[in-house]
């Protein structure tokens, strides 16, 4: 943080980045900084990074502070205190957050934090404006034309909301790791898309009730296209937001469709089509060349045990049985 005169700064512990957050980087540089108190409660630490439209900083300063934020901001940010406090004040309310009570910010309008105690460690997440809208828009089946007017804190202690803070901890700790499957091209975007409808449900704001409102269920024609899509490219990127605007329908239509008309999610259905392939492709292996966990591996199961069990179940063999049969 540039803006702490060097006498006054802590020295950072800063843990290993996990591939560089623009959103965060860019929020910092803005920020005007004043230390309250010196005394040093903890060891300071900060990470900065992000997957996609979604941004990630975690940190604890080591000093009482005083953060004064800029009137405009890409990303809705959700900051959730994973130690002590800390007080803001944002578009004219003023609130504590706590462990028990995250707190939201949206894009527009003055953002203070009157006090962010120096013990405080402080897990924020970005969600990039325009991907979160876009997602909004893509549920409801209609246009968005206003930032989405989130009530300001969240009871993190249970329900929706606790699993939400859960699932983004998860990630935040997984995305640390080189080895992370969360950094997989067939792995990210459905776990993105997943993580900002989440949020859409987890958190109140006028759109709310409408999300959780029964959905019109698609047509045949819809399910049928979406099917077609997926069989003609198994292996690429696909998510429920890229299948239904490709269908022409809102994503909450295509997942009542394909539930009443397939009896699965369209992700699920997807998993079968990429498990119908990696049985075929162990039918028609060389064992001599190829695996079990290249073939698996090629076909977006990364966990070799869960790809072994739904093999199992499908086809009533190992997949290891099928790579080894004589051809």
């Amino acid at each position: 943080m540039k803006q702490i005169p060097s006498s006054s700064r802590p020295s950072y512990v800063t843990v290993p980045s996990y591939e560089p957050g623009d959103d965060c980087r860019t929020a910092l540089q803005q920020l005007r900084v004043t230390v309250l108190d010196k005394s040093i409660r903890s060891t300071p630490v900060e990470r900065y990074g992000g997957i996609g439209p979604i941004t990630f900083g975690d940190a604890v300063h080591g000093v009482d502070l005083r953060v004064e934020g800029s009137e405009l901001r890409r990303s809705y940010h959700i900051s959730v205190p994973m130690t002590s406090h800390m007080e803001v004040r944002h578009r004219g309310i003023s609130t504590v957050g706590t462990r028990s009570r995250a707190v939201i910010f949206v894009p527009e309008g003055e953002v203070t934090l009157n006090r962010w105690a120096g013990d405080c460690r402080l897990v924020c997440v970005g969600f990039e404006r325009r991907a979160l809208e876009r997602a909004l828009e893509a549920l409801l089946g209609d246009s968005v034309t206003s930032q989405v007017a989130f009530a300001p804190t969240m009871d993190t202690t249970s329900g929706r909301a606790l699993s939400l803070i859960q699932m983004l901890l998860m990630l935040n700790g997984q995305l640390g790791r080189p080895d992370s499957i969360a950094r997989q091209s067939l792995v990210a975007p459905p776990l993105v898309d997943g993580l900002i409808r989440g949020f859409l449900l987890a958190t109140d704001h006028p759109y709310r009730e409408r999300l959780e409102a029964p959905a019109e269920a698609g047509r045949p024609v819809a399910i049928r296209t979406a099917i077609d899509i997926m069989e003609a490219d198994p292996r690429a990127p696909l998510t429920t937001s890229v299948l239904a605007a490709q269908c022409h329908v809102s994503v909450r239509t295509l997942q009542e469709g394909f539930r009443r008309h397939v009896g699965m999610s369209p992700m699920a259905y997807l998993r079968t089509v990429r498990l119908r392939r990696a049985h075929a492709d162990l039918r028609a292996a060389d064992p001599s060349v190829q695996t079990v966990a290249s073939i698996a591996r090629h076909w977006g199961f990364t966990h070799l045990g869960r790809f072994a069990a739904a093999h199992e179940a499908e086809f009533g063999t190992s997949p290891v049985q099928v790579l080894r049969t004589p051809r």
